[in-house]
């Protein structure tokens, strides 16, 4: 059985419309759906607990403990023997779960799947990202998949086979239960962004990697108007990614990474206002977690 578990925030109707499309394409003998909401307004809150559909689980957090956190509260109440974490704004439009599943049962090896992400307009989006290094935030990322394709696999291709990635994207993500657990799930100091990173990392050490199966797809909707995030959540980029590459590289690289991020946003002048996030000794301090807005 597959546990689906996704994250509400006053989108009562996007997490409704997600959870028919799991129901359209999916046996109900075969899944279960957790809803987790994270703290939203009364109003949504009422308006999803009387449109849930029956069968599903509604569990309520009183704050807002970000995606790590909220997906983290599902799984503890999840029965499946695989995790499916998925966002409240995607919508399947095919069974690309049940051969993931498959995938999963026959490849001890796979810790994490995700089929191939489109955005609502049906365009192709890319569906995994390389290491967060010193290198890959020097030299261009589409020269690396040139140079060492090995290594780089482009991101802007479409597969015609599973491939392995370094880490998937976080809309959709598919675990053996177990390997969930025995990775450490996803780390609760992350309020938001960087977490496929931080559980890929996680899956390498106990020998396992994460996989794109591009012959499934699923859409979306927030795919395409991922650009034009809110200045605080943009701020958040950048403090969860240097919380995680500090805690899988040396200490003595640390100040190195930063001093390339700082010197990337010279030119960019728009951007400015996350410096003070970059340059204090305590990044994460300056979370939204703690209301730092």
């Amino acid at each position: 059985m597959v546990s689906f578990i996704t994250i509400n925030y006053n989108a009562a109707n996007i997490t409704l419309q997600c959870i028919e499309s799991i129901h359209r394409w999916l046996k109900a003998s075969d899944y279960e759906i957790i809803v987790v909401d994270n703290n939203s307004q009364a109003a949504d809150l009422q308006h999803l607990a009387d449109a849930l559909p029956n069968g599903c689980r509604l569990i309520r957090s009183r704050q807002n403990t970000g995606f790590g956190g909220a997906n983290m509260l599902g799984a503890n109440f999840a029965n499946g023997n695989y995790l499916c974490f998925i966002n409240n704004d995607v919508v399947l439009t095919e069974d690309c779960v049940t051969p993931l599943v498959d995938y999963l049962a026959n490849h001890a090896d796979t810790g994490c799947i995700t089929p191939q992400q489109y955005d609502g307009e049906g365009n192709f989006v890319r569906s995994f990202n390389h290491e967060n290094s010193i290198l890959t935030k020097t030299v261009p990322k589409g020269l690396l998949e040139r140079w060492f394709p090995h290594r780089y696999p482009s991101r802007k291709k479409l597969y015609d086979k599973p491939f392995a990635a370094h880490n998937i994207n976080g809309a959709f993500m598919l675990f053996p239960t177990e390997t969930f657990w025995q990775c450490g799930g996803f780390d609760l100091n992350l309020f938001l962004y960087s977490e496929e990173y931080d559980v890929a990392m996680r899956l390498k050490r106990i020998g396992k990697h994460c996989v794109v199966d591009p012959t499934y797809r699923f859409t979306h909707l927030q795919g395409s108007s991922a650009r034009k995030a809110k200045s605080i959540t943009r701020r958040e980029s950048y403090i969860s990614g240097m919380y995680c590459y500090q805690k899988y590289h040396s200490n003595w690289l640390f100040p190195i990474y930063k001093l390339i991020i700082l010197l990337r946003l010279i030119p960019h002048v728009h951007d400015w206002y996350v410096i003070p996030a970059i340059i204090c000794g305590n990044t994460l301090s300056r979370s939204m977690r703690h209301g730092k807005g």
